[in-house]
């Protein structure tokens, strides 16, 4: 049997045994490894060579600034100043939850924690307005896909060092994408606090008296973006280095200026942080293995050659793309997914004129759109255990308060100035 053949069919194996994904990727490529006769010393070079990357280092850092912000009790204030923005409008309380759910996303960087956040504080608040329990789970856990898509986005950083793409183009692409995804959902949701009759939570729009009090309030919080923005557009910090400059920040507002934050937490925090990060380096090593076979087998080639012998239209092809995503994230988590498949479709992309930067946000976005579909579906999962309800309660309504953002996805991947424009008006020279 090929040694390719051996590769993928370990692979399929270990997964359907419940084996960790890393530890999957790492034992079957040591089968093949040792099938075929190549040194073993092989698989340590491989895992050194993939996690040896300076852009990784972002992610330790934006792991402790999101959980730093998450300890710190930040939602609270951002829903003061989501409330004067759309609190007035039908429904204003979902709505509130969409825009509250856009500035997390601008803080933490991960949706399963956005899931928790966000459901903490507005299950409890909906469903004593009136609104339908599985109505508020949906909407929070569409609303969490966000974290993956608007910066700083741990995917989005995991993408870049996996392809090698530029991460600041690729966080500074997705700004677009996240908020046209956020205005699908207040649109969605506009349609059912229409048909259900939801409340307003003011009868008129407060004014920007009410608008300055909230950004008073929310100010200290959303410095985090904005640190990490302007910094990599101005060509102050690198995506790294503006990564820990966010999380010294987060410290200091948490610990000092907001006082939401005890000394007592560190320890808990930095060890989350920690055991977070090892997961995802140990990840990568495995994924290098394996990726590192797959080249040396010609894969990425060969899955060239086959489909763009029927066709080179970039079209079809981002398509093709959108939709083994959407398939992949119905039963394997974003992580793994990316680096497993991303060193195949890259090549493929960049052999049509795909942009890598729009190639990578598109990705990273079908992805996050994967983390709502069963049978894994994390941070549905997430919304669901916050509010104590069942999966199966939600899965009819969930599916339909998806479409919207496939639609969204869609769009951008037919449309890559969605992606590139605000890249190309900031920093060209990263595009």
């Amino acid at each position: 049997m090929h040694p390719l053949v051996v590769l993928l069919l370990a692979l399929g194996v270990l997964l359907a045994a419940g084996v960790p994904v890393a530890f999957a990727l790492i034992l079957s490529s040591l089968l093949v490894i040792w099938i075929a006769d190549l040194p073993f010393v092989l698989a340590v070079q491989q895992m050194f060579t993939g996690i040896n990357a300076f852009t990784l280092l972002a992610l330790p850092f934006f792991f402790l600034a999101g959980n730093i912000m998450t300890a710190g009790e930040i939602a609270e204030r951002l829903v003061k100043l989501a409330m004067a923005l759309v609190g007035h409008l039908r429904g204003g309380l979902a709505h509130v939850n969409v825009v509250v759910g856009m500035f997390i996303s601008g803080i933490s960087g991960s949706s399963t924690a956005d899931a928790a956040a966000i459901g903490s504080v507005f299950h409890p608040a909906m469903t004593k307005r009136g609104y339908d329990e599985r109505f508020a789970v949906c909407l929070t856990a569409c609303t969490a896909t966000m974290g993956a898509v608007i910066p700083p986005s741990i995917l989005m950083v995991i993408y870049g060092a996996t392809a090698g793409v530029s991460i600041g183009a690729l966080l500074i692409g997705g700004i677009l994408p996240g908020i046209l995804m956020g205005l699908s959902l207040m649109v969605q949701s506009h349609f059912f606090a229409v048909k259900h009759n939801f409340p307003r939570e003011h009868p008129r729009f407060l004014g920007m008296r009410a608008v300055w009090n909230g950004l008073k309030a929310a100010g200290w919080p959303l410095g985090v973006p904005v640190i990490i923005v302007v910094g990599m557009v101005g060509g102050v910090f690198t995506p790294t280095e503006s990564a820990s400059i966010a999380a010294v920040y987060s410290l200091f507002v948490t610990l000092f200026i907001l006082r939401t934050l005890r000394l007592g937490q560190l320890p808990k925090l930095f060890s989350e942080t920690a055991i977070q990060f090892a997961q995802v380096m140990f990840c990568l090593g495995g994924a290098s293995i394996f990726g590192w076979l797959l080249a040396y087998y010609q894969v990425p080639d060969m899955v060239t050659k086959f489909i763009t012998s029927f066709t080179r239209d970039w079209l079809v092809i981002m398509l093709l793309i959108v939709l083994v995503n959407v398939v992949l994230g119905t039963f394997m988590d974003a992580l793994p997914a990316i680096l497993i498949f991303v060193p195949i479709i890259h090549p493929l992309a960049v052999d049509v004129g795909i942009h890598p930067v729009h190639l990578g946000v598109v990705v990273v976005m079908t992805q996050s759109f994967g983390l709502l579909t069963p049978p894994l579906g994390m941070v549905a999962m997430t919304a669901c255990a916050v509010a104590g309800v069942p999966m199966m309660r939600i899965q009819k309504l969930l599916h339909l308060m998806m479409i919207p953002l496939l639609i969204v996805i869609v769009l951008c991947a037919l449309m890559p100035w969605t992606v590139l424009l605000i890249p190309k008006l900031l920093v060209p020279k990263w595009v």
